[in-house]
């Protein structure tokens, strides 16, 4: 005769288990939205003071918008609002095609020269990408410590 083992188990508490998972993926949800928005309005802060501001008002076109939810996770958009998009791109890229295909390279004006530097970087062409990259390390430790439940 074979020997069998009898495996038991119980469910007991497995509501209270599944309760408590929910409520700490919320806490987690609520913690990384509320970086992330932070984040975002460090970056455009930043972003704001590395603007060029020689016409318009570009400064006060750059907007965080709201944390949003996807199946790979949760993002914020930050930018500008939609009516300067195309004068953002130009003054972000630094330059402009013309209609004849010509490229001219935008050089900042007096306002943007007499900004001062910002982070290491003087206002003008690539002010939000600079601004990133200035915020990186500051966006990767916040995350990570919300991730690791701080």
């Amino acid at each position: 005769m074979a020997d069998h083992k009898i495996f038991s188990f119980s469910l007991e508490g497995i509501e209270a288990m599944v309760d408590r998972l929910e409520r700490m993926e919320d806490d987690l949800d609520r913690r990384l939205e509320t970086a992330l928005t932070r984040l975002a309005l460090k970056v455009i802060h930043d972003a704001k003071r590395l603007a060029p501001i020689d016409e318009g008002d570009l400064e006060a076109a750059l907007v965080v918008g709201e944390v949003k939810r996807a199946i790979a996770g949760m993002y914020i958009d930050i930018g500008t609002s939609p009516e300067v998009d195309g004068y953002a791109v130009v003054q972000h890229e630094g330059f402009r095609k013309t209609k004849s295909g010509a490229i001219v390279e935008m050089t900042p004006g007096e306002k943007t020269r007499s900004k001062p530097s910002h982070g290491g970087y003087m206002p003008g062409k690539k002010f939000l990408e600079n601004s990133l990259k200035m915020n990186e390390d500051l966006i990767l430790q916040e995350l990570k410590s919300v991730l690791e439940g701080g």
